[in-house]
């Protein structure tokens, strides 16, 4: 049986095998996991590797690969067996990491300070002045408690005689740590009892480490540290991450316009006012993160960031300008920058590394080329890295001269051939493959020294000979399985219990971005909506009737910009193109399928918030008018769908989202887009004259109810009746504006008076005019009302995004507002 496993798994001796140590000899740290797999049936690993895909699915894990077609929902890939590491081993590696970080940090110090490792010449100012990462501005800031990487972290690999070296340092904004905690609950799921009983190393403390020293060096404040995570946004490759991070450290996901800086103070928007912001732990590159004093081009950043934590009055972490340690130019000056900064030898060294703007380097790397990899030396540079064994004779020849000309921009690396690990092969019930793999390891600054989180980030490649592991070229992961000869510290971030004055109903404190995507996820389902069913009544019209160039649902379309302006001398050709391209172009401002897109995004914005039902619905409204039908009877049926499916979305927010004020915001916002449509509907039908018309009953979705109340055709008396002064008709004027009235009063409830008196004014004159039944059709006081009444609700919405979204006028504490 262990055979069998075994059959296909390749024996090597030009690289170390992480499960082997000879032919059919398996490393002691693996005999118990191997055994498990001997003994498992077929139909239990099945079992196993499905449970697996199914808490991925569920917890939503994705990594965006930028030319994946699955994009942004593209799940994370994760192999079922770990990477088991023995405590003597690991020792040694988190003794060398926590000592490499303490070194970094000190570079750092001395870099953006006195800089005396230039003057004594241990530095050349070239490495430094020449990268982009080196902050101008940022030099002789001072970092509470003299930290400059809060978090760090090392790409390691092993080499063939099974030493560790470091290949990367991540010093700028280390990413995978989220990834390592996912994988550990995962996998410890899938493999219970093994865990357990090979005692291994937990997680929890080091996270705890990270997150009680940035509170400790926050600064002083009168009440407890609000601690937030600045991430780019919803379509960074490792989102899931932030959001997923930020949950589970207790810290507010926050994008750069959540942000603002006033007074020398970062403040977040949030429903209740401003809050100061005493720490960021950030994910954004430091080029984007102020672009008053960094990248001006920056839309992601929090304009004059760099000036609060010039006073003090913010930590940021890791620091701005930390991305200086990431070249790998510096690697080849540690060894003798270790000895002098902190008076010993670097435990674990870097890959051999030249930087070819020392003479001898060059010619050294020249003369070694088919066994380097040639990279660029800083981050500016557009270099593509060059494996010299892959070169003929005419490229050999160019790059160097390349070399030559500017050596100072290239490094010299050796190719080092990566350790292989087994995998699962999912592709056989009972077989063990071999990947190449590398490990990311992470330490976080502590009171006591840099702690190192006991485990990591196993990446997985694609091939077993690939020379470079990456998540963007289709890469995988593993569980990190670090074992121990003691006791398992059993320390959880997760609540073992709570108490009656920590239970959550309902919170006032999400930010105004969060709040603000709901209040237009609201609006842009009720657009969508009534798009897609004015669409479908005018090509109803159009197909039973003809020429509708002149029609009121026409001129309706046209005032909200679904349709051109300029139709009355259209063929009927170009009137159904017209109409093609107002349900299923995208790139037609107005059209159906441009509000979906819409749509779509400010999901998207949402995604940790709407359940898998809602983002099925969504997708599936995208997908639905990818291709053009060229029958206006196919469009039709793709909009009878759309409109099902909007319905199916408004359900889930009725019936499946708890009533908190993130919800009623989504509400106003529908009740709004809605009160706005239907007051312009109302207008442009009683401005049309006439008998009442078919569409207008359809167009609010009121026929049933019309048609069970009265045994007649429709007449305007009885249809305005129902749609403007029907309370209890979910379309009506009056349904809205009423419903408005009361969201607005359990706001102010929490939030104080919002202003609204267009809104009261409108609302007071509808209700006059529903006592006298005033409901002819041309009466002018009618369409006063009706005009009152969606100009009100304009001026609501600016109100809204004034008070809760930008805070354009709100005062902060200190100011005499």
């Amino acid at each position: 049986m262990p055979r069998q496993l075994l059959a296909h798994y390749p024996q090597t001796e030009t690289r170390y095998d992480e499960l082997l140590s000879g032919p059919w000899a398996l490393r002691p740290h693996w005999r118990s996991l191997f055994d498990t797999l001997v003994r498992a049936r077929p139909e239990q690993m099945q079992e196993r590797l499905s449970s697996m895909r199914r808490q991925i699915r569920e917890n939503g894990v994705t990594y965006n690969v930028y030319a994946d077609p699955r994009g942004v929902e593209r799940p994370w890939e994760l192999d079922a067996l770990p990477l088991i590491i023995p405590p003597d081993e690991w020792e040694q590696i988190s003794g060398a990491i926590a000592q490499r970080a303490e070194l970094l940090n000190r570079i750092l110090l001395d870099v953006y300070g006195p800089q005396q490792m230039l003057e004594e010449g241990l530095l050349p100012p070239a490495l430094i002045y020449g990268h982009s990462g080196f902050l101008r501005p940022c030099h002789g800031m001072a970092v509470p408690g003299n930290i400059h990487l809060h978090l760090y972290a090392a790409d390691l690999a092993r080499s063939p005689d099974g030493r560790w070296w470091v290949l990367n340092d991540r010093t700028q904004a280390p990413s995978g740590a989220g990834y390592s905690l996912e994988n550990r609950l995962v996998i410890s799921r899938i493999f219970s009892e093994q865990f357990r009983d090979l005692r291994v190393e937990h997680l929890a403390s080091f996270f705890a480490t990270l997150r009680d020293t940035l509170a400790q060096h926050a600064p002083q404040s009168d009440g407890p540290p609000l601690i937030v995570l600045l991430t780019p946004g919803p379509y960074n490759e490792t989102y899931f991450e932030h959001a997923y991070l930020a949950r589970y450290l207790g810290f507010p996901l926050v994008e750069g316009s959540d942000l603002m800086v006033r007074d020398g103070c970062v403040w977040l928007k949030n429903l209740s006012g401003l809050r100061r912001v005493h720490v960021i732990l950030r994910r954004l590159d430091d080029d984007f993160c102020d672009p008053l004093e960094l990248d001006g081009e920056s839309a992601i950043g929090v304009p004059g960031l760099v000036e609060a934590a010039r006073q003090g009055n913010v930590l940021i972490a890791n620091s701005l300008g930390s991305n200086l340690l990431e070249s790998g130019a510096l690697l080849g000056f540690l060894p003798r920058l270790c000895r002098r900064l902190l008076g010993e030898e670097l435990a674990m060294p870097s890959l051999a590394t030249w930087w070819c703007g020392e003479e001898a380097a060059l010619e050294d790397a020249i003369e070694k080329l088919d066994k380097l990899v040639i990279k660029p030396a800083f981050p500016q540079l557009r270099i593509q890295s060059v494996f010299g064994q892959d070169l003929d004779k005419r490229e050999r020849a160019a790059l160097i001269a390349r070399m030559r000309a500017r050596p100072h921009h290239y490094v010299a690396q050796e190719l080092v051939q990566l350790s292989q690990a087994p995998v699962w092969d999912t592709q056989h019930p009972r077989r063990l493959a071999a990947r190449a793999v590398g490990l990311r390891v992470f330490a976080c600054a502590s009171p006591d020294g840099y702690v190192v989180m006991p485990g990591g980030l196993t990446r997985v490649a694609s091939e077993r000979d690939a020379r470079v592991i990456a998540m963007q070229r289709g890469g995988s992961s593993k569980d990190t399985w670090v074992l121990t000869h003691g006791t398992v510290n059993t320390f959880s971030l997760l609540r073992r219990s709570v108490g009656p004055s920590e239970l959550v109903r309902a919170g006032t404190k999400l930010s105004s971005r969060v709040v603000e995507n709901l209040f237009w996820f609201g609006r842009y389902c009720e657009r969508c909506d009534n798009t897609a069913r004015l669409l479908r009544a005018l090509i109803a019209q159009h197909i039973e009737h003809g020429d509708i160039a002149d029609h009121a649902l026409t001129r309706l379309c046209q005032q909200m910009g679904i349709l051109p302006k300029e139709l009355e001398d259209a063929s009927i050709g170009e009137l159904e193109a017209a109409l093609r391209a107002a349900a299923l172009d995208a790139a037609q401002p107005g059209s159906l399928a441009s509000g979906l897109h819409q749509l779509s995004n400010v999901a998207f914005s949402l995604r940790e918030r709407l359940s898998i039902d809602n983002w099925r619905i969504i997708s599936r409204l995208a997908d639905d008018l990818t291709d053009v039908p060229t029958e206006l009877g196919e469009v039709l049926e793709r909009l009878d769908r759309s409109v099902l499916a909007m319905m199916t979305l408004s359900g889930f927010a009725l019936d499946g989202m708890t009533r908190d004020q993130g919800w009623r915001f989504l509400s106003v916002g529908r009740r709004i887009e809605r009160l706005q449509f239907m007051s312009r509907v109302l207008r442009e039908a009683l401005a049309d004259g006439g008998d009442t018309p078919d569409w207008l009953l359809e167009l609010a979705d009121s026929t049933i109810t019309y048609r069970s109340r009265y045994m007649t055709r429709p007449q305007w008396l009885p249809v305005i009746d129902l749609l403007v002064a029907d309370e209890t008709n979910p379309r009506s004027i009056a349904y809205q504006a009423l419903g408005l009235t009361d969201y607005l009063a359990r706001l102010a409830a929490h939030f104080g008076t919002i202003e609204s008196a267009a809104l009261s004014d409108a609302v007071a004159d509808m209700l006059a005019l529903r006592a006298d039944t005033d409901f002819r059709a041309g009466s002018p006081r009618l369409l006063a009302v009706l005009e009152a009444l969606g100009t009100a609700a304009y001026t609501l919405s600016e109100q809204l995004g004034r008070r809760f979204f930008s805070h354009a006028a709100t005062p902060w504490p200190g100011s005499n507002s």
